[in-house]
């Protein structure tokens, strides 16, 4: 495929998603299990530094992890938008409007080389690691740049489980995940 019609598909598989997600009811239950799947894969390796996200409405929710996580005293790493990346901050609860307009983590600067794990939203994931964002690139660079750094931290697609779909449209500069974890399941991928 090529990468213009790679774009044209992905672009496609956008509106349906977010579509999808608009008319999706909130499960506060699903998001219990998806915060705890989280959470086990922190205890069960160890991890120290982790890095995460603010979830947007929509996105599956991960706040409860996000609490734990600064109860168990590990760092968290989350995105704030500079220009056409992303930076990290240390997140301690306070919250500020990004220049995107919505709530970012506000906090001292923080290093993504010093996370263990990267757990970042997508809107699907394929059985090979091929992760679909909204479409601005902002992961795909940010990962690029952890793995120029010779990074070992796990990358983990955060979706909804009917986000794990057995093939995505994939353009040259998009990054593979590691694995994908949803309220129910944790799928690794061969990279």
């Amino acid at each position: 495929m090529t990468d213009l019609s790679a774009a044209e598909g992905k672009a496609a598989l956008r509106s349906e998603l977010r579509a999808g997600r608009s008319a999706r009811p909130a499960d506060e239950a699903a998001s219990v299990r998806l915060s705890q799947q989280l959470g086990q894969y922190c205890l069960d390796n160890r991890i120290k530094v982790a890095a995460a996200y603010l979830p947007l409405p929509g996105e599956p929710d991960i706040s409860d992890f996000l609490d734990w996580a600064r109860d168990q005293a590990i760092t968290l790493l989350l995105p704030t938008v500079a220009g056409q990346d992303l930076r990290w901050v240390e997140f301690d609860s306070a919250t500020k409007i990004g220049e995107l307009g919505f709530a970012e983590a506000a906090g001292k600067h923080g290093d993504l080389k010093r996370a263990e794990v990267v757990f970042l939203p997508a809107l699907a994931v394929d059985l090979v690691g091929n992760r679909l964002g909204k479409g601005k690139g902002f992961y795909d660079r940010a990962l690029a740049q952890l793995a120029a750094s010779k990074s070992r931290a796990k990358q983990i697609a955060v979706v909804f489980d009917e986000e794990l779909l057995l093939q995505l449209p994939a353009e040259s500069h998009d990054q593979k995940v590691d694995a994908a974890v949803t309220a129910s399941k944790f799928v690794w991928f061969k990279r």
